[in-house]
């Protein structure tokens, strides 16, 4: 019997294998930035968050930041609704209020920065060169300036195993790959976890996520779903028939844990060397950030102090927490973190099977080489996410054609982005 061939999502690969490789360049640096505030620096004052859900990160970096200034309070303002969140902190900040720091995760911030209730950070942040990931850092701008700052992010990359020959397996996987895969080998199911989308649902988005900019414009709000594009995507998917979902418990890459846990560093999923990233028509690929993507309210009193407490997020020492659960943006802290790792799976002789035939210097380079390649932080408006998700399986099961599906999406995405 043939191996299967398996493409595996890992949505968010975290803590210990989040790897950086010092031999690896960074990015030429964007824009005319200019020193920030230093953490240590003498600061006075109370500094509010916006925050949704609780965020453990920014509340241990809270506490330590308090410490180094006496005369600093931070208060943390939880909201638990995200449908309702962006309403209340739209609100806030075009009446004038609002916490100092927002977080914009969930909210359409380009809309936010147009109307000047952002404070633009291009000049009021450092990165230095080779210490950060530059692409993802860089993935956030607008308009070529900086308003929202990314603190973490999450690989979705994708292995595919024995089944296919060597020779015949893309250095990264568009659509075009898959179909292709999927027509010379139609006999060798092409696997997922069940618990995700549903196996069609799940390339089809990863797809769309890819090229999001080509179907909505935030900043312009205009949707072109009813285009030929989209509706080839829908109907290509469909036709790949060797698409098949593991059961629950069948041996996987996938664990549930991934997502939040360091516990992913009990997997074996430490050799990176044969995985690949899905890439849209230009060569780049998504990425998912779990962080809260701070901006600076423009209503703010404080934003001498934010800016301090944002570079604060970004240094070595606090990039390096344990409470940090995805790949710090911070490449310093990203090596430390997975070399620590390795040195203690090492140590530890029930896993030896794991790490003894992995050369870990060039594993890390194959990982930044991953990284690297990271162009767009997908879809951020969980509303936009929804409707797409809601036609997508609409189209899946019959109920609607490809057509129908795109000319609701156009009408539903259009109006929202325009209420």
């Amino acid at each position: 019997m043939k191996k299967l061939l398996t493409i595996l999502l890992l949505t968010a690969i975290t803590t210990f294998a989040l790897a950086a490789c010092n031999s690896q360049e960074a990015d030429p640096q964007t824009g005319a930035e200019t020193a920030a505030p230093q953490a240590n620096a003498p600061f006075t004052g109370h500094l509010t968050i916006a925050t949704l859900f609780e965020d453990g990160f920014i509340t241990a970096v809270a506490r330590q930041f308090e410490a180094l200034h006496n005369d600093v309070t931070i208060e943390i303002v939880v909201y638990d609704n995200w449908q309702s969140y962006a309403q209340i902190i739209n609100t806030a900040l075009m009446s004038g209020g609002g916490e100092d720091i927002i977080s914009t995760r969930n909210l359409q911030w380009q809309r936010l920065a147009d109307a000047g209730r952002l404070v633009d950070l291009t000049d009021k942040l450092t990165f230095a060169l080779g210490e950060f990931y530059q692409n993802v850092l860089d993935a956030y701008l607008y308009r070529g300036r900086r308003y929202v700052v990314p603190l973490t992010f999450g690989i979705p990359a994708l292995q595919i195993q024995e089944a296919l020959a060597e020779s015949a397996r893309p250095d990264t996987l568009t659509l075009q790959n898959l179909m292709e895969i999927s027509s010379a080998n139609p006999d060798i199911p092409i696997m997922m976890p069940s618990f995700m989308l549903g196996s069609p649902m799940f390339f089809a988005y990863m797809f769309f996520e890819l090229d999001f900019d080509e179907f909505v414009d935030v900043a312009n709000r205009t949707a072109n779903f009813d285009s030929e594009r989209f509706i080839s995507l829908l109907e290509d998917v469909a036709t790949l028939e060797n698409l098949t979902a593991t059961e629950w418990g069948m041996p996987s890459l996938f664990m549930e844990d991934f997502l939040h846990s360091p516990a992913m560093s009990m997997s074996s999923i430490l050799d990176f060397t044969n995985y690949i990233i899905a890439t849209n028509t230009q060569g780049g690929g998504a990425f998912a950030s779990t962080s809260i993507l701070p901006a600076i309210n423009a209503n703010s009193q404080n934003q001498a102090l934010a800016a301090a407490f944002i570079q604060f997020l970004l240094s070595e020492d606090m990039q390096n927490s344990p409470e940090v659960f995805q790949t710090p943006v911070n490449r310093t802290a990203a090596e430390a973190r997975a070399r620590a790792t390795v040195e203690s799976m090492r140590a530890y002789s029930g896993y030896t099977g794991f790490t003894s035939g992995i050369d870990w210097d060039y594993n890390m380079i194959v990982f930044n080489r991953l990284a690297n390649q990271l162009t767009s932080p997908g879809i951020q408006d969980p509303l936009i996410g929804e409707f797409v998700r809601d036609e997508m399986t609409r189209f899946f099961e019959g109920e609607v054609t490809a057509q129908q599906a795109t000319s609701n999406l156009q009408t539903r995405i259009t109006t929202y982005l325009n209420e």
